[in-house]
């Protein structure tokens, strides 16, 4: 209650100080840049100051509603605002005077940062020889990563002047600095420590203010690696104290502080508040007799200014990404192949019987559905067992990708009219035109969505990696929106008027176009044989031609009429599906970009940072055909591959074709269940070893501004 009373106060004096100013007080403050999802400008508590004197600049940030930037820890991902200062020599600044963060959750991983118009005050001083009458001016670059959905890094220039001589205090800004600093945590009376148990760590604190509440306590380290931020922090409330469990991070494998800092940030009334604190390693200190947990696991109670569910995922816009990322999941490359079987049935029975072609979508829905829940039970069933997967599992395994190729070939040599053997075949490649029935839409949903697998469509990301951060019911719930966004196109297409009648009328141009259909398949197989060659090496490439070849031959043999020769064709045509059975990974696959790349490796980022450069990782496989397009695009600019090239960079891939535990943990860990995922760590942040996260869809501007970013400020 002091508190309010107190920022109250401080908002009378100025407005009545505005009164009385008004006729000579200048604005001491730079004109507001909007730099896309912020609106940056600084503001000084003095625009005249005097020789000695002490004052104060701040960045005023204004942000998009639900966009956060980051505290000087961000935390399991993100980028510490930053800003450097230009000024004259008679001119001293000192550190940022930084906010109450509040934690941010984003999928299974936590951030540290601020919503809403965070200020940023940095204490200056004046020099006692300064010349009354100079004009001081003071520039500041800010750099700050600002994230919603997507992260964007953004910069601003910013210019402030003041005059020396006859002080005169700047009340309107003044005020709102004024707030900033009150607000701000302080060193108190309050005592730490903190213990090491295994892989648990136990934070004791004592001699917390008065009146505090601890229910929502949340103790925010200064440095990164000593706790698991994504972890939950278990309250427990002594008579004299707090204690708060949680998980160890990895730099206490390799070193052991006298003392840790941060701050503990707790509530008092409405309003949360913190203190900074000392945790002493190795000792605890006495919270008395544990009356009550505090408020259990904690992982993002937020208020204040980091407020709203927009802070990170939860059900909810877990559950809208993954229905947005299921409808642009039909328009992945990957996808298309058997997409264009599906319109191509749709163009065939447009004028068809209506109830029948409703019938249809739904079977097409229900082959979707299915399918996804399959894979999600498997998932589920694998992560159970221990095992470290993501999206795309199945494409994995070498048997499933030539298995995969072998039938895509068989769909391609029938769309060509190469054979008809009728429905049966027919509907395994997803209702051709010369068959109908529910039974080839459902199998051509289900085979939709295996094809579709190793692509991951915008909004995508963020909900699959929360999904399987969740429980299993979550999980499901979530891949089911995921399936119905990706079957909805069909089903709309079936009922909503006039669609259908828009097509053109079945006739000869059909055939045409079932031809023409064809070679989409076979370009599917030519990339499907070539990630057969990146698994199972050349042995897996031959395997996988000779199925083709042996299952051309059976076809070939079966227009004989003669039994013997039907026998010799449906042994040839066994053949063919039993080679890609035989199928085996040969080792690390490897998806060569050029030859300045390293291989990924935890080990590998520790070595690259002590050497003092920018780290640019792609997360990628050979199946993934959003890391392909990036990889053959933006990665593939001439200006790309030159910075990567420099020898102020390491250019590394961790490369997912096969199944890799390690890089399994480390997608999780950054939140995501699959590929594609880049990273940058720059040397020169505060926390190096908090990378970036640069969207899926790269583009050469965002690629060069990531690396250049950790140079520039």
């Amino acid at each position: 209650m002091q508190r309010v009373i107190l920022k109250i106060w401080i908002g009378l004096i100025s407005l009545i100080a505005v009164g009385f100013t008004a006729s000579n007080a200048l604005a001491a403050s730079s004109p507001s840049v909007d730099t896309g999802k912020v609106v940056a400008q600084l503001i000084s508590s003095h625009d005249r100051i005097d020789p000695g004197q002490e004052f104060h600049v701040a960045l005023k940030t204004t942000l998009d509603d639900h966009w956060h930037t980051y505290w000087r820890n961000p935390g399991d991902s993100g980028e510490r605002v930053y800003i450097e200062w230009g000024m004259p020599e008679s001119v001293t600044a000192g550190d940022i005077v930084w906010p109450i963060p509040a934690p941010i959750a984003t999928g299974p991983i936590i951030n540290y940062g601020f919503e809403g118009t965070p200020h940023f005050p940095v204490p200056f001083r004046l020099s006692d020889d300064a010349a009354i009458g100079d004009i001081i001016e003071i520039t500041a670059r800010a750099y700050y990563l600002v994230c919603y959905d997507v992260c964007i890094p953004e910069n601003v220039d910013l210019t402030l002047t003041m005059t020396v001589g006859g002080s005169h205090v700047d009340v309107l800004s003044k005020a709102g600095i004024d707030n900033a600093l009150l607000d701000a945590p302080k060193r108190g009376e309050a005592e730490g420590g903190i213990e090491l148990d295994g892989t648990d760590i136990s934070i004791t604190l004592n001699k917390l203010p008065s009146g505090a509440s601890l229910s929502e306590a949340y103790f925010f380290p200064y440095e990164q690696g000593f706790i698991l931020h994504s972890e939950p922090q278990h309250l427990s409330q002594g008579t004299d104290g707090l204690k708060i469990t949680t998980v160890a991070d990895y730099r206490w494998d390799d070193e052991t502080p006298q003392k840790l800092e941060g701050v503990i940030r707790y509530k008092r009334g409405e309003r949360f508040e913190g203190e900074v604190v000392t945790l002493n390693v190795g000792s605890a200190v006495p919270i008395g007799a544990i009356t009550a947990a505090a408020g259990g696991a904690n992982t993002s109670a937020i208020s204040g200014p980091a407020s709203g569910p927009a802070s990170g995922l939860n059900l909810w816009t877990a559950i809208i990404g993954a229905l947005i990322g299921g409808l642009i999941l039909n328009i992945m490359p990957c996808v298309f192949p058997i997409i264009s079987i599906k319109a191509l049935n749709i163009a065939n029975c447009a004028h068809c019987d209506v109830q029948a072609v409703r019938r249809e979508a739904w079977g097409y829905m229900g082959g979707v559905l299915a399918t996804f829940l399959t894979l999600t039970l498997v998932l589920l069933a694998l992560k159970a067992a221990g095992s470290q997967i993501g999206w795309g599992f199945q494409l994995q395994s070498p048997i499933i990708t030539g298995g995969l190729a072998l039938l895509l070939f068989a769909i391609g040599l029938n769309l060509l009219g190469v054979f008809d053997v009728g429905g049966r075949m027919q509907n395994l490649g997803g209702e051709l035109p010369q068959s109908g029935g529910l039974r080839g839409a459902f199998f051509t949903g289900a085979l939709a969505v295996i094809v579709a697998t190793p692509c991951t469509a915008p909004f995508m990301a963020g909900a699959v990696g929360y999904a399987l951060s969740q429980s299993a019911v979550i999980t499901l719930v979530v891949f089911m929106a995921l399936a119905i966004g990706f079957a909805l196109p069909f089903l709309l297409i079936a009922y909503v008027p006039g669609i259908l009648n828009r097509l053109p009328k079945p006739g000869p141009w059909m055939i045409r176009f079932k031809e023409i259909l064809s070679f989409p398949m076979f370009a599917a197989v030519i990339w499907l044989v070539w990630v057969v060659s990146q698994q199972a090496g050349g042995a897996g490439l031959i395997l996988t031609l000779s199925a083709m070849l042996l299952f051309g031959f059976g076809l070939w043999l079966w227009k004989t009429e003669a039994k013997i020769v039907k026998a010799a064709a449906i042994a040839a045509l066994l053949a063919a599906i039993a080679l890609p059975l035989m199928l085996r990974p040969s080792g690390d696959a490897r998806a060569v970009i050029d030859a300045h790349e390293t291989p990924w490796s935890a080990a590998a980022i520790d070595a690259a940072m002590e050497s003092g450069k920018t780290v640019f990782v792609d997360f990628t496989a050979a199946w993934c055909v959003t890391c392909k397009l990036n990889e053959h695009g933006a990665l593939a600019h001439a200006e790309v591959k030159a910075r990567l090239s420099d020898d102020d960079v390491i250019f590394m891939v961790a490369d997912w074709t096969n199944k890799n535990d390690e890089i399994a943990a480390e997608l999780s860990r950054h939140g995501r269940s699959g590929v594609p995922l880049y990273l940058v760590y720059n040397p020169a942040n505060d926390s190096p070893m908090t990378p970036q996260i640069l969207p899926q869809i790269l583009t050469k501007d965002i690629i060069l501004s990531a690396l250049a970013s950790g140079h520039e400020d």
